[in-house]
């Protein structure tokens, strides 16, 4: 619980910062959402903050305001899936947080990984103009599971 609250506020203080210095104004129920986005599995979906919101009385509309906040803060960022219907999950960005995942195109089904040779890659990148704070590499294709499905089904249509 401590991780959570300590990211939460970094968090909060990030999202103060952005509201005072774009004319917003702070509200109790901004603060609680982003403490419920805080306290979800990441990613997480609109769905699953709405869910966690639902003792509040959080509108959905405020959820969607509330994520675009988030968004414009750089508190989380935003990774659009096809998973049977467009999907768009939400993760919070915490320091030089590193994200690699395998997206199956056929299935939806993501899994983490960890290369340190393509993070050595990365962190070398480094310019007199640009610092990196975090970064995030997508592969997108097919899992085992669905390409032997396919090869079974392509055995079979020929048989």
């Amino acid at each position: 619980m401590g991780k959570v609250f300590k990211i939460f506020g970094a968090a909060l203080e990030r999202m103060n910062a952005y509201l005072q210095e774009h004319d917003g104004r702070y509200s109790a129920i901004r603060e609680k959402v982003l403490e419920q986005a805080c306290m979800l599995p990441q990613p997480f979906t609109a769905e699953h903050l709405e869910n966690a919101c639902q003792s509040d009385g959080v509108s959905t509309g405020t959820i969607y305001n509330c994520l675009q906040l988030f968004l414009d803060a750089q508190i989380i960022h935003a990774t659009k899936r096809q998973k049977g219907h467009q999907a768009t999950e939400y993760e919070l960005i915490t320091g030089n947080s590193i994200r690699m995942q395998r997206i199956c195109q056929k299935c939806g089904r993501t899994t983490n990984f960890r290369s340190p040779a393509i993070d050595y890659i990365i962190r070398e990148q480094k310019t007199q103009s640009f610092f990196m704070q975090h970064y995030t590499l997508l592969l997108y294709g097919e899992c085992r599971k669905c390409k032997m499905l396919e090869l079974k089904a392509q055995k079979k249509a020929k048989a």
